[in-house]
């Protein structure tokens, strides 16, 4: 669906009476296209609104004409009993706004499902050789865990990025490993925490770009592992890790 709208825009992009002192005007034509993206338009819940502008400078040989045509709209929007600035009219001197600078409104967006956050990622830099081994254990635990996981990883078709890879890569997609051990004075039994940190924009203002953690996995000892020790705890972190990627990205099953 397109749109031609004409607009008056001062140079500053704000409001201003016509005999205000140094005020200047320009008149645009806006052409607004307005297109359905996704799955299941163009009524469905995944379809997407994408509006897209092109605007090109009009000169009117005689400003009076274009004065009147606002003024026969603004009587036409009276007499329709809406407002004179149309609801839908876009916010064209907003150069910040997440409409403009993306085309479509981030927060009309639909909550998305956790498991979204591995859809298409493009690897992941994973990095626990130096996790503290729990008392008594004999070899190099960091290391061979982390042949471990990226073993688990490859085999499910999941880069493993090197730290210089990540930090190019998009999103920076790092998982996180985080292990305590007993604690035998204490009485506290050892733990197993996984955060998947990405970069991430806010939707109320996409300027802000952070580093959040957009998939999470926590184990410990378990019943249902009943014979399974620290570094098996651990290793259920890539299994679920890779349980998920595969679930989010069925095409690499």
């Amino acid at each position: 669906m397109l749109r031609i709208l004409v607009a008056a825009v001062s140079l500053l992009c704000l409001s201003a009476p016509l005999s205000a002192q140094g005020a200047e005007e320009r008149f645009w034509v806006l052409w607004e296209h307005i297109e359905k993206v996704g799955q299941n338009c163009p009524n469905g819940t995944e379809c997407k609104t994408k509006r897209t502008y092109a605007s090109r400078l009009f000169e009117p040989a005689s400003r009076e004409s274009i004065y009147r045509l606002f003024g026969m709209l603004d009587f036409q929007a009276a007499a329709r009993g809406e407002a004179a600035d149309h609801a839908d009219a876009p916010r064209i001197c907003q150069h910040n706004d997440a409409e403009v600078l993306l085309g479509f409104d981030p927060e009309r967006l639909r909550i998305s499902d956790k498991l979204d956050a591995l859809t298409g990622l493009y690897g992941v830099h994973i990095d626990v050789r130096n996790l503290k081994a729990p008392s008594g254990y004999s070899g190099d635990f960091g290391a061979g865990l982390q042949k471990e996981f990226e073993a688990r990883f490859k085999a499910a078709g999941i880069r493993i990025l090197s730290e210089e890879q990540m930090l190019e890569a998009p999103g920076q997609p790092k998982l996180n490993i985080y292990f305590s051990n007993t604690n035998q004075s204490t009485g506290c039994t050892y733990s197993v925490f996984a955060s998947l940190s990405q970069t991430v924009l806010l939707t109320r203002n996409i300027r802000t770009k952070l580093t959040a953690g957009t998939w999470a996995f926590s184990t410990g000892p378990s019943t249902d592992f009943p014979n399974a020790h620290e570094y098996d705890a651990i290793l259920r972190v890539a299994d679920a890790f890779v349980r998920d990627y595969l679930k989010a990205n069925p095409e690499r099953r």
